[in-house]
Order: structure tokens, then C-alpha cells, then sequence
């Protein structure tokens, strides 16, 4: 597990921060300069979380949160862990906010409130290059199906085609990160496929002998996760999304990321 402090009120940056359980208190519904609220991500989902060359976490959703934490006047540090963790740690007050390709569901909204969605996009099945699989065998279950634990995908596979019955339990694997799915998918037998949102799919093959085979219109809407027992960051977090969108640094972080808006 991770942990990176960038203090961005301001411009600030102090290699000595004020832990977030020492900061000043402050009133219910009031965000002050004074509290640090510690935003949770998953390292290993490029393009939007990751953990780059020097060991620092990056990614489209990483500079995204430090623009409008700066916007906002919000001093924010980072906690890196895995994707299926991103939940509970919120739950338990680990972590202020989620903001990491998180996906908007009605049983996630039971356990936080959420932003105004910033992205949408859908479901995508990579395959070795070659493989003689079609879509038609993933909708029959007639596939082995590797996913991120903790992930929507993982969800998408376990309703449409697990509890329907056209597909046993034990063809799902789950895997920590992407990547580790995608690595056995290529190196090994024991998947046929591997799904998740179509951008990290098609970002996390580079280098590989793999395709991308279909996608399926899922119109997942990515949003920011926020604690209930920090309502006041929703209007923060979504006035910060607005002037972002507006300014020409939304732009620019799309293409630093290669992400194609006309393509999710």
C-alpha cells in the first residue's frame, strides 16, 4: 500500500504534512484549508490510476483531482490499494473520497454519495491474437473469463451471465490488477478473455499479442466516490469538475492520456 502526499491548496508541497488525524477540526458542511482529506486510488488501472517508472502514482485522474483540489482550495494526499479494498476503506473512514475510474451503481450509492459524472464509457473483451473465440461464445458462457477483483466487469460477468445460468461460477477468475489478468490471458491457457472498461483494455495491450474482440454498450458512467460524512466535497468536487471541463487543462489531460472521447 501506497501513500503520497501532495498538499495542492495554494500550491503548496511540504514533504512534512499535518497527519490527517492531527489536522484542525472543522464544522459539519465546512471545507478549511486546515483539514487534508485523503483520496483513495487504485495504482495499477492505466490510464486513469497508476503507479509509473519512479514508483509515483499518475494517471488522467490523478492530475484531474489535483487540478480541482487546487481550484477548490483543497489540500489532498493520496492512498494507493487495491481496487477491491477502494470500497471499504471509505466505509471505514481510511480514505476520504474514491477517484479512480469508479464506476456510479446503485449499490455503491448506498454507501456513499456521489460527483456529477465525468466519464462514460463501456465493456470490452481482449483476446489473444488469433483466438478463434466470437462474441457469440462469451454471451453463450461457452468462455473462461478473467476480470479485476472488486471491479464492475467483474460484476457485468457474474449478472449477465452467471445468474442468468449460461455461464458456471468457476469460468470467472478474478485477478488483483488488469494487468496481472491480461499477462496469464497472454502467457497462458487458462483464460479465453479478459473483460473490463473499453480505454483501460485498449491501454494496457500495448506491448502485447492481444485484441481487442467486441465490447458490449454497458454506458458505465465514471464518478467520484465521496463519504457521507463529507457531504460538503460534493459541491466542491463537482464546481472543480465544471471549471475543469471548461478550461483548456480537460483537453490536455485527455490527449496527454490518450484517451479518445469518441471511442469509449
Amino acid at each position: 500500500m501506497f501513500l503520497l502526499l501532495i498538499l495542492t491548496a495554494g500550491c503548496t508541497q511540504t514533504t512534512n504534512p499535518t497527519p490527517q488525524g492531527t489536522a484542525t477540526p472543522t464544522s459539519a458542511g465546512t471545507v478549511t484549508s486546515e483539514k487534508v482529506f485523503v483520496i483513495g486510488v487504485d495504482d495499477a488501472y492505466p490510464p486513469f490510476t497508476y503507479t509509473d517508472a519512479n514508483g509515483q502514482v499518475s494517471g488522467f485522474d490523478y492530475d484531474c483531482a489535483n487540478l480541482i483540489a487546487r481550484d477548490q482550495d483543497i489540500k489532498v494526499i493520496f492512498k494507493s490499494m487495491n481496487r477491491e479494498d477502494l470500497l471499504n476503506a471509505l466505509k471505514n473512514g481510511e480514505i476520504d473520497v474514491i477517484y479512480s475510474a469508479y464506476s456510479k451503481t446503485p449499490e455503491r450509492a448506498e454507501s456513499m454519495l456521489f460527483s456529477d459524472v465525468y466519464w462514460v464509457t463501456n465493456k470490452a473483451f481482449a483476446v489473444k491474437t488469433g483466438s478463434a473465440l466470437k462474441m457469440d461464445d462469451i454471451n453463450r458462457g461457452r468462455a473462461i473469463i478473467g476480470a479485476q477483483a472488486g471491479s464492475t466487469s467483474a460484476d457485468w460477468v457474474k449478472t449477465e451471465l452467471i445468474d442468468t445460468g449460461r455461464m458456471p461460477a468457476t469460468s470467472l477468475q478474478v485477478y488483483e490488477t488488469l494487468e496481472d489478468a491480461l499477462d496469464v490471458l497472454q502467457t497462458t491457457t487458462k483464460l479465453d478473455t479478459v473483460i473490463a472498461d473499453v480505454q483501460a483494455i485498449k491501454l494496457n495491450m500495448n506491448g502485447r499479442t492481444l485484441n481487442v474482440l467486441g465490447t458490449v454498450p454497458s454506458g458505465e458512467e465514471y464518478v467520484i466516490g465521496i463519504s457521507k460524512d463529507h457531504p460538503e466535497l460534493v459541491e466542491k468536487f463537482n464546481t472543480g469538475l465544471a471549471n475543469l471541463k471548461k478550461s483548456g487543462d480537460w483537453d490536455l489531460m485527455v490527449a496527454k492520456y490518450g484517451l479518445d472521447t469518441k471511442k469509449n
